[in-house]
């Protein structure tokens, strides 16, 4: 069975192919989404392929640029949380977006499933110490 890491990896992977069908059946039928360009929550199978319609739409491409695992409840949960860029494509630009993620995974049937997922982007603002 994959790591987690390897999930998000593959989630990045999944994105960049640009299947709204292919990356919305990484999520269980009922997972949260705070999307990364996005002001609503999403909840569900239904909402969360509207998101990914219009998100892909932009072409993105992530890599992970930092991520910490943790493994729960004998294996069956995990927590992915980290950092990782996105490159959009929108009106012919290009455009570099960081983001912070956490995505709450379940262990279904061998493999891992998302049962919720943040991701915001990273404002230009100084860092607080």
């Amino acid at each position: 069975m994959q790591t987690p890491a390897e999930f998000v990896e593959e989630w990045l992977e999944t994105l960049a192919s640009h299947d709204v069908d292919a990356v919305v059946e990484l999520y269980k039928y009922d997972a949260v989404l705070l999307g990364t360009v996005d002001k609503g929550v999403r909840k569900g199978t239904k909402d969360i392929r509207e998101y990914f319609k219009n998100f892909l739409r932009l072409a993105p491409i992530g890599k992970i640029t930092y991520i910490i695992c943790e493994k729960l409840s004998e294996g069956s949960i995990a927590i992915a949380n980290g950092l990782y860029d996105f490159e959009l494509h929108e009106d012919g630009q290009v455009s570099s977006v960081p983001a912070r993620f956490t995505f709450v995974l379940e262990n279904v049937d061998l493999k891992w499933k998302i049962l919720s997922h943040h991701s915001s982007r990273i404002s230009a603002s100084p860092e607080s110490s």
